[in-house]
């Protein structure tokens, strides 16, 4: 009796270690043998969406099978050997802990009392088994298999960062979208034609603008013709080749040569004002920024607005004789003739009228308006109804010569009364029938032009607006930049 309660003791702890130990087999397998806890408690191991599990798998099986070995050594007890040693293998079934409960009941008779604590015994033991899970894995080489995942899952957040920037950067498309549309094109242009802006000098030669203000300032003060005189020369350079200084190149069938220029003047300004740069800056500032900057800088000599002044022209290498006359205006143009010269050069009857009010300051000698008066029998007489009468005398009494010829060295002021200033008198002149040269006259004769001229004649504000545009269309005509042309060492040439 007492060896047959003692067996069952003994069969009964057995089953107890024998049910701790599969349990424990069990929770460190990875197969579906798991419980549902288990797995759950697992869940760094169980992550499928990364290739790293996959690695602990195999790893993880490795374990289970020693950890099968040393349950091998139930066996070794044989003092159990009245229990079935081959039922503890079926034990491994799904059910491990249920199986032994209800063998182990049947035996002794007398013990299912106390057996129904031991049970309960036993289900505590797997549910400690998660902390026993824990333990294996630092000891047994599994931990090298958490290592990677950590590291897979480090780079886990930079896919992650990833997709949190490739947002951002579609949303900040539409603030490059901005400078691109005028900035893309317009980038990709500049940088083939060097396009022209008011700081292109800023590295290469800060001082470029100051070294012009101060050669036009003093040849001004000397000579108070040199402000109509450089205004003057930028229109004959722009209007023929461009504003490439193709204007000041002297020689034998130049643009200088032709008849229509050869009363043009500053051009010691010009070669002053060179010289100067070539010390400071040498072989840096082109003859055509100087040309743009001297006439801006007489404007403000006189009075006019201080326009700002896009740089980086370069010079022209021809110069022809035969491309004036077919460019420039002719003092008998009418108005449909400027206008189409004007709009050729893609400028509006607005810029017509607006640079005509260049002829506020400088002069004109008397040859260039003798086809609006008569000489005959050594007198001149007015032909031109448009004409102030009173003006017209002024005018004849100015030009004729002593043997009743016009006086074709004479000069003229071009804005009767205020020829020294830059203001809009010239426009009420014209209004008044003062205009000196036909060209100017016909500005009134055209119902469009002369809406323009009467704006201008009420507001010398809204004609310095308007200046300062058209001023920079003007110098914009055909200029050369980037590779076209050249840097000229001496404006009355070209480089040999």
């Amino acid at each position: 009796m007492g060896g047959g309660l003692g067996g069952a003791v003994v069969y009964s702890m057995l089953m107890l270690v024998l049910s701790a130990l599969l349990a424990l087999a069990a929770s460190q397998s990875p197969s579906p043998v798991l419980s549902p806890a288990q797995s759950a408690s697992r869940p760094p191991a169980a992550r499928p969406s990364f290739p790293s599990p996959a690695a602990p798998a195999p790893r993880l099986s490795r374990p289970p099978t020693p950890a099968a070995k040393p349950s091998s050594p139930p066996p070794a007890a044989p003092a159990g050997k009245p229990s079935p040693s081959p039922r503890p293998a079926p034990t491994r079934s799904p059910s491990p802990v249920a199986k032994p409960v209800p063998r182990a009941s049947p035996r002794p008779a007398a013990s299912p009392a106390p057996k129904p604590p031991s049970p309960p015994a036993v289900a505590p033991a797997p549910k400690p088994s998660p902390s026993v899970v824990p333990a294996p894995r630092p000891s047994s080489p599994p931990p090298a298999t958490p290592a990677p995942p950590a590291p897979r899952t480090a780079p886990k957040p930079s896919p992650s960062l990833a997709p949190k920037q490739s947002p951002s950067p579609a949303a900040s498309p539409p603030p490059p979208a901005p400078p691109q549309p005028p900035s893309n094109s317009t980038p990709t242009m500049s940088s083939t034609l060097g396009q022209l802006s008011p700081s292109f000098y800023a590295q290469s030669c800060p001082g470029v603008e100051l070294a012009v203000r101060d050669v036009v300032r003093s040849a001004s003060t000397l000579d108070p013709s040199i402000p109509g005189k450089l205004l003057r020369l930028v229109f004959h350079d722009c209007f023929v080749e461009g504003c490439d200084a193709s204007v000041l190149i002297q020689g034998n069938g130049t643009e200088r040569t032709d008849p229509a220029n050869l009363s043009l003047g500053g051009f010691n300004v010009i070669d002053a004002a060179k010289r100067l740069l070539e010390v400071l800056c040498p072989a840096t500032v082109s003859c055509s920024d100087i040309v743009v900057l001297a006439a801006r800088d007489a404007v403000v000599f006189t009075g006019g607005p201080a326009v700002p002044v896009a740089l980086g022209r370069r010079d022209g290498l021809v110069s022809l004789a035969s491309n004036v006359r077919r460019n420039i205006i002719d003092t008998g143009f009418s108005v449909d003739a400027m206008a189409a010269s004007f709009t050729a050069k893609l400028l509006t009857l607005d810029d017509l009228v607006t640079l005509s009010g260049g002829h506020t300051i400088g002069s004109a000698h008397c040859n260039t308006f003798r086809e609006r008066f008569q000489v005959a029998n050594g007198s001149m007489t007015p032909i031109d109804g448009s004409m102030n009468a009173d003006y017209a005398n002024e005018l004849i009494q100015a030009c004729s010569a002593a043997d009743g010829t016009v006086s074709a060295g004479t000069a003229v002021d071009c804005d009767s009364g205020s020829a020294s200033v830059f203001d809009n008198r010239y426009f009420a002149n014209l209004l008044d029938g003062r205009g000196l040269l036909r060209t100017d006259a016909v500005l009134v004769q055209n119902a469009t032009t002369r809406a323009k001229v009467a704006e201008f004649a009420q507001s010398q504000d809204g004609f310095f607006a308007s200046w300062a545009s058209s001023y920079a269309r003007l110098t914009s005509l055909g200029v050369k930049t980037g590779a076209d042309g050249e840097i000229r060492r001496n404006c009355s040439s070209v480089n040999g």
